[in-house]
């Protein structure tokens, strides 16, 4: 069902917040684990206002992982909640540090493509549609299309060839993508192009095409540039495992929520 929420809310968070901002919240987390253990530690250790200090060190010490000891301390409830403090303690740097590699060393799947390219036959033109499914801003999205093909080499052997001299088919620069905003790729072709052969011409039997798509894109307040890169197969021998022979549905937009748009039922016929 679209439209798809790719959005982690742990995972918006981090790729949406500085480093700054990330170190921060966790060291604040670490302080407020360390009051809330503090308290219990009290209670059930020594109400005498004396042991307050090194109660609320210790504490601070086993909150960052740290080595740590009370002395005079070794009632079985205290060894019991120290337990669960150094691990509920693990638990939190565990989740520091997959933020922090979250932040440098992961990307999302924005993209979202129809199963199907939509041509209507007589037109010279293969739609295909897409959108972003992250709740982050995607902004001066320039997506670009190629074409290859299978063909014989000089020895007589199977390869692959890039038609177009190595250039694209198809290349824009959309300024805005925004979250479950469906984008129309408009691919024009001629009786000259191969493309036209597979979807028009008798003589396409045993042949197969591939659309590359390459997407590049900045996102606010992440720290790499998108990079996707998606592929349609066109098979001579069974051409509608790929291609949907009408145009594509449109989607009435609700420019609140572009979610909740109608139209979504059918992105994908």
């Amino acid at each position: 069902m679209h439209p798809i929420n790719n959005t982690n809310p742990f995972k918006s968070f981090i790729f949406k917040s500085s480093i700054l901002r990330i170190f921060i919240g966790f060291i604040l987390l670490y302080l407020l684990m360390a009051v809330v253990f503090s308290g219990i530690y009290i209670v059930i250790v020594d109400k005498d206002i004396t042991t307050y200090k090194n109660i609320l060190e210790f504490s601070l010490l086993s909150s960052f992982s740290f080595n740590a000891e009370l002395d005079n301390v070794t009632t079985d409830i205290f060894y019991i909640i120290n337990f669960l403090h150094q691990v509920l303690a693990l638990i939190v740097s565990t989740i520091f540090t997959a933020a922090i590699v979250l932040k440098f060393f992961y990307l999302p799947t924005f993209f979202v493509f129809k199963k199907k390219c939509n041509y209507i036959e007589g037109s010279n033109t293969i739609t295909i549609s897409l959108y972003n499914s992250i709740n982050i801003f995607v902004t001066d999205c320039r997506i670009r299309i190629y074409g290859r093909m299978e063909c014989i080499d000089e020895n007589g052997k199977k390869a692959l060839q890039n038609i177009n001299n190595n250039e694209p088919i198809f290349e824009k620069i959309y300024p805005f993508m925004e979250t479950h905003l469906a984008t129309r790729l408009k691919l024009e072709f001629n009786d000259n192009d191969e493309i036209y052969n597979m979807l028009v011409s008798k003589d396409s039997k045993n042949k197969k095409f591939d659309l590359i798509i390459l997407i590049q894109a900045n996102a606010s307040n992440l720290d790499s540039s998108v990079y996707e890169v998606y592929k349609y197969t066109l098979d001579g021998n069974n051409i509608e495992k790929t291609i949907d022979f009408h145009s594509h549905n449109s989607i009435e937009l609700d420019y609140d929520n572009y979610s909740k748009s109608e139209g979504w039922d059918v992105f994908d016929k």
